[in-house]
């Protein structure tokens, strides 16, 4: 039997792209990276340090692989976190959305959680979304603790 404490905190994240209409064009689900950064911000919201906890949702341009040393997303555009949920036990969701008039004309390949203060909590690569004014990508990201 697995023990759950040996399981290493683990992200998961679910995206729909939207039309004006609110026709779902789109959706998808899978797995991140959660950086070192991320752990360090994770033993520092435990404390309560101020400025570590999830905030913001970030889009970016690469598609190159997520790594544990990674700080950033390149050409980075972000939004509030709009709300959070507790799901389960141990398991907290960030809801978001990348609104019709944001990121327009990007091609999105990369997404990020960030912290109050900017830090790089975890990084997702995926296919590249050409984001129009005739979308939004509404999302909700769990961290599995």
């Amino acid at each position: 039997m697995e023990d759950r404490f040996s399981r290493p905190m683990r992200g998961e994240l679910r995206l729909r792209v939207v039309d004006r209409v609110g026709r779902v064009v789109t959706e998808s689900v899978g797995h991140n990276l959660i950086v070192t950064g991320g752990y360090e911000a994770a033993a520092e919201a435990l404390a309560g340090v101020a400025g570590a906890a999830i905030a913001r949702v970030a889009v970016g341009t690469s598609g190159t692989e997520p790594t544990e040393g990674d700080t950033a997303l390149t050409d980075a555009v972000s939004v509030a976190v709009q709300s959070v949920e507790y799901p389960a036990a141990g398991t907290v969701r960030f809801n978001f959305s990348i609104g019709y008039d944001v990121a327009v004309g990007m091609t999105i390949c990369e997404f990020g959680l960030l912290t109050a203060d900017g830090r790089l909590f975890s990084r997702k690569v995926r296919e590249g979304i050409e984001k129009t004014e005739a979308m939004s990508i509404v999302g909700r990201w769990d961290i599995i603790l």
